[in-house]
């Protein structure tokens, strides 16, 4: 038995993740492995493997016993002197964000600020040294994910040991301090680098930002999202070409220095640490790091590249028990296995489907799609990349300020470059798949390394199959939802019929802009909507809506409209009569070139094949909250109802014209205000069940008081997005249950005092 880290590694990695994240797949995976690892009868794998074990449980136990202590349950009014590093400061209009430490209690917190004046962010720009920040603010912890499938923010602060968010309202004086230490130097150079790396023509200074330094301020986000759609984000993640490039170069220089081999060697060492922090600590530059590093003492300790591989999972493990959580790390540890694993015999062709293969189930669980031309990006992208583009961006990097010239003549290249990966990524070809569930995923993972083993036809048929199957039980699930998306202060609601017969949305949510001055101005590339309903919906692999719904004009129920327009394909939109001719949402439609049906409706325009009924409006309008349009539908043996923001008047008048109409849920009208939810009305429809959709710390203090105690003396129970995030209601035939992505008790600290009681 050569290799005596590789088991340990495995059963490392999986220890880490199911103390993290404890699921009964992960868990039998993990005991399998154990198991495995017993039957080899190797007494040094065993004991290697016990005190690998041993570390990883005791460093999982400290950082939660750490969170425990660090993370708030309320906000609280602080006063804190903070220490920044210049390079952690990102400044985005008069919004400007950053990580710090807080010199009390010596715990790392983000922070936001808002710039009220460009002397303050000029003041802020100017400092070029580690600083010390006296700020007044207030202190809380941060808010997890509240919506299935949208990015986990608490989460991914946890993995770097931040557990609380400052918000800044007043920033007083901000001390330079000397540089101490090689960490706060290295911060320095960073910070440098990057003012260099912007004075760079673009795309070269970007791509030397975010591969030499990685920093993403200054990414092409269509770039970003040429890669994902090809398939090839892989490459970004195997990134550690660059590290063989400095090594390879700082040996050239080395030996034009009449240095020993040894002396380089220990100067790799050394330095390679400094990098990691100067590169940005991401988690691919940290597994690149330390393989660099035990290919270094190899001939020391006398191992082959596949112990190198697994001691540096095993350090990037107890470096952040967390490593195999984001698509990075397991992306860059799985392809930087499979390399050492692969003969070389393959052929480059074969070799690059497989790391596609490979890869697959892990891209489709966070990205949700892939092209059929990622086989033909990768073949073409990896020598591109290796032999190319990485050498070109650091020498770049290194000659730009003695020879602007060859910058300029790299970065028509690079600019060239890009546009091949748009055109690539423009053609057809893309598939709409969806998540996999988790232990679908491990299958399909596992039946690709069966593949691997010994590549034969019938193997590729056998995976071909779960990909269907797998493919299949996404697109055409036999039972319905009916989703409440917490899209903040507005509305918008999500309802797929069983086998996705119909894929209707209701309202899309939006955020009311205020005018601010240009130096104020927030530049960001995606909204709420695509973080959150839009995600979710591609997680269920869904590209088309077959109906949208807009139940008035107001920003807060249609803003982000052309986000929706933007990703999935819409056949048909329904507006309350009036509507269609205003031009605000006709300037809204044709920027996003929309070709589909524009249907304007009353109470009587019935729609065919629709699992809604309209109720209101009754006549033609200006789209006004007294305009919404009431939508009524049976889903799962229960009776729905959403009025948009319809006032008290038009209840009434619903109620005096449909006395037969029932509803046992209702989605009170605007967001729990008392201006909607009159008495008479929840009354005659049977409400059993209220859905409140608002925004936490709204300015319009809704849900009402008023109304929430009406509800309780009605005994209906209240369902609000505030404190439960996402609101479900899976059915199946005439039955059905509701599911809530937060418990109810997380963000009580955030509700109102009629929720909390």
């Amino acid at each position: 038995m050569r290799h005596y880290w590789v088991f340990p590694a495995l059963f490392a990695g999986l220890l880490a993740t199911v103390l993290t994240c404890p699921r009964p797949v992960l868990l039998l995976l993990t005991a399998w492995m154990l198991w495995r690892i017993m039957s080899l009868a190797q007494p040094r794998v065993l004991v290697v493997t016990a005190l690998v074990a041993g570390v990883i449980v005791g460093i999982v136990a400290i950082n939660r016993q750490w969170a425990a202590q660090q993370r708030l349950t309320r906000s609280a009014a602080v006063q804190q002197t903070l220490l920044v590093m210049p390079d952690d400061v990102h400044i985005n209009g008069s919004l400007v964000t950053l990580t710090a430490r807080d010199q009390q209690s010596q715990a790392k917190e983000t922070v936001i600020l808002r710039a009220r004046e460009p002397a303050e962010l000029r003041r802020l720009r100017m400092v070029d040294h580690p600083a010390l920040w006296q700020v007044k603010g207030t202190l809380q912890p941060l808010v997890p994910a509240t919506n299935d499938q949208q990015f986990d923010r608490r989460f991914y602060y946890q993995q770097h040991h931040i557990y609380n968010e400052l918000r800044v309202k007043e920033l007083g004086k901000v001390h330079p301090q000397p540089i101490r230490g090689w960490q706060s130097l290295c911060h320095v150079i960073r910070y440098r680098l990057i003012g260099y790396f912007k004075t760079m023509p673009q795309p070269l200074g970007a791509y030397c930002q975010q591969l030499l330094v990685g920093d993403n301020s200054a990414g092409d986000h269509a770039l970003t999202l040429a890669v994902k759609r090809l398939g090839i984000i892989h490459l970004f993640c195997i990134s550690g070409m660059h590290i063989i490039l400095l090594t390879g170069l700082t040996r050239l220089i080395g030996s034009y220095l009449c240095l020993e081999r040894e002396k380089i060697d220990w100067i790799l060492v050394i330095g390679l640490p400094f990098y990691l922090i100067i590169g940005g600590g991401s988690t691919s530059l940290i597994r690149a790091v330390i393989m660099a590093e035990v290919t270094l003492g190899q001939r020391l300790f006398k191992m082959d590249a596949l112990d190198g591989w697994a001691i540096s999972l095993i350090a990037g493990l107890l470096w952040n028990p967390y490593l195999l959580f984001n698509l990075g790390g397991q992306l860059s540890y799985l392809l930087s296995l499979i390399l050492q694993v692969l003969t070389g015999e393959e052929g480059e062709l074969k070799r690059c489907w497989l790391l596609g293969l490979l890869s697959l189930p892990a891209i489709l669980s966070r990205t949700f799609e892939f092209h059929l031309l990622s086989l033909v990006a990768s073949y073409v992208m990896i020598p591109l990349f290796s032999l190319l583009v990485f050498p070109l961006v650091v020498f770049s990097a290194m000659a730009y300020h003695f020879f602007p010239v060859l910058g300029e003549l790299v970065n028509a290249l690079l600019s060239g470059f890009q546009i091949v990966l748009f055109w690539l990524a423009s053609l057809p070809g893309e598939i709409h798949f969806g998540k996999p569930p988790l232990c679908f995923a491990l299958v399909l993972f596992l039946a690709t390394l069966w593949l691997l083993q010994r590549p034969r036809r019938a193997r590729y048929l056998v995976l071909f199959l779960l990909y269907l199957c797998c493919f299949l039980q996404i697109h055409y699930p036999p039972f319905g939802e009916v989703i409440f998306t917490d899209i903040g202060q507005g509305d918008s609601i999500i309802i797929r019929t069983p086998f996705n017969r119909q894929v209707l949305l209701i309202d899309t949510g939006g955020k009311v802009q205020f005018n601010q001055p240009r130096w104020a101005q927030v530049e960001s590339h995606t909204d709420l909507a695509e973080q959150t309903s839009i995600n979710y919906l591609k997680s269920r692999g869904i590209s088309q809506i077959d109906t949208v719904y807009l139940s008035h004009h107001d920003a807060d129920h249609i803003g982000y409209l052309p986000s929706v327009l933007k990703t999935m394909t819409v056949r048909q939109i329904v507006v309350p009569a009036g509507m269609e001719k205003q031009p605000a949402l006709l300037k809204r439609l044709a920027a996003q070139r929309y070709r589909g049906k524009l249907i304007a409706v009353t109470d009587q325009v019935q729609l065919p094949n629709q699992c809604l009924q309209i109720a209101h409006p009754f006549t033609s309008g200006e789209a006004k909250n007294e305009d919404s349009v009431v939508l009524a539908g049976r889903f799962g043996g229960q009776d729905f109802l959403f009025t948009g923001d319809l006032d008290r008047t038009g209840e009434l008048a619903v109620m005096a014209k449909y006395p037969n109409l029932r509803a046992t849920v209702l989605k009170l009208g605007h967001h729990g205000s008392k201006t909607a939810s009159d008495p008479r009305f929840l009354r005659q429809l049977g409400v059993k069940t209220a859905i409140i959709s608002a925004g936490r710390f709204n300015r319009y203090h809704h849900p009402s008081d008023e109304v929430v105690a009406e509800l309780k003396r009605a005994r209906i129970a209240a369902l609000s997005t505030q404190q439960y995030g996402m609101i479900k209601y899976h059915y199946y035939g005439d039955k059905g249950y509701w599911q809530t992505t937060l418990k109810g008790d997380e963000l009580r600290w955030m509700l109102p005092n009629s929720l909390n009681n």
